[in-house]
This record gives structure tokens, C-alpha cells and sequence, in this order.
């Protein structure tokens, strides 16, 4: 297992990553329409888009030279934001989930870690509280072919 930071070189292969495995994620929660509007392309330019803000930074995560997942994170210096953490179907429940917390927990050790996991998704959210993450009060609302609750977590580290 590799973690790695992802650089302009590998734009397809994030771009094909995060698509398939955000589909899969999100199969059965948000509609077919919407989930059939993601795209590796779509993802592709985003990643370009994003490796330009210096706040912002993707992992790949490998396994035998194949992508097993991608990690999207901001750093504001105090804390840091996992925007995204997406492992394909294949590879779950094998570890890449829980390596790439400890990867970023230990890469930014001053700063607190957060995310925003939909409120449905129960197994993200078991994921999570698995790994020292503390749900919060705060919640807000995203349009993702409906509406939908989101949860902020917080880890303060191990």
C-alpha cells in the first residue's frame, strides 16, 4: 500500500478514480440522474483545477502501481479538511481508509482534521467514529440531485 502525493501526471488516472469510486459510494443515496452526471472528465478537470490552490491537496493511494483510491484535502495552517475520500469497491475493508487517516493525522500533526459525511451515510459515519472522529453540532445542507443533511467531524488527532 502507497500513499502518494498525486501530481499533474496523474490526471486520468484521479479523474477515473474518484468518478468510479464516488459513484459507487453514492449508489442507492443520491438519484441515478444526478450520479450519472459525475464523469472522469468532470473529474479530471477539477483535480487540474484544484492542484492550482495552494490549500489544496490530492493522494493517490495505490496498491501494486493501481490506483486504489484518491484523498482530497484543504489546509487553512490550523486545520485541515478531508474534502473527499473515495476507495473503489475493490479495495475496501482492506485498510486504505484507515492508512490514509494516520497518513494525514501524522503529515499534519499540529492541525485538527474535519470533514462533512451525509448524515444517511451510516457507514461512512461508523468509518469515521472507528478512527477517533467526534460528530459535532454543526450541520448544513447540500444539493446533490436533492437535499441533504451533512455532519462535520472532528479529530483532534490520536
Amino acid at each position: 500500500m502507497v500513499i502518494r502525493l498525486a501530481v499533474k501526471e496523474d490526471t486520468a488516472v484521479v479523474g477515473e478514480v474518484h468518478s468510479l469510486a464516488w459513484k459507487q459510494t453514492y449508489q442507492g443515496i443520491f438519484a441515478r440522474g444526478y450520479i450519472d452526471e459525475d464523469s472522469p472528465s468532470k473529474r479530471s478537470a477539477e483535480f487540474l483545477r484544484y492542484i492550482e490552490d495552494e490549500r489544496c491537496v490530492y493522494l493517490l493511494l495505490e496498491e501494486n502501481s493501481r490506483a486504489a483510491g484518491i484523498v482530497k484535502l484543504f489546509s487553512d495552517g490550523s486545520k485541515i479538511e478531508i474534502a473527499s475520500i473515495y476507495i473503489l469497491e475493490e479495495f475496501r475493508g482492506l485498510g486504505f481508509g484507515r492508512e490514509a487517516i494516520r497518513y494525514i493525522r501524522s503529515e499534519y500533526k499540529d492541525q485538527k482534521v474535519i470533514l462533512w459525511v451525509l448524515e444517511v451515510n451510516t457507514n461512512a459515519r461508523a468509518f469515521y467514529e472507528k478512527c477517533g472522529f467526534v460528530l459535532t453540532d454543526c450541520v448544513r445542507t447540500i444539493s446533490r440531485g436533492g437535499e441533504f443533511r451533512q455532519l462535520m467531524y472532528v479529530s483532534e488527532g490520536e
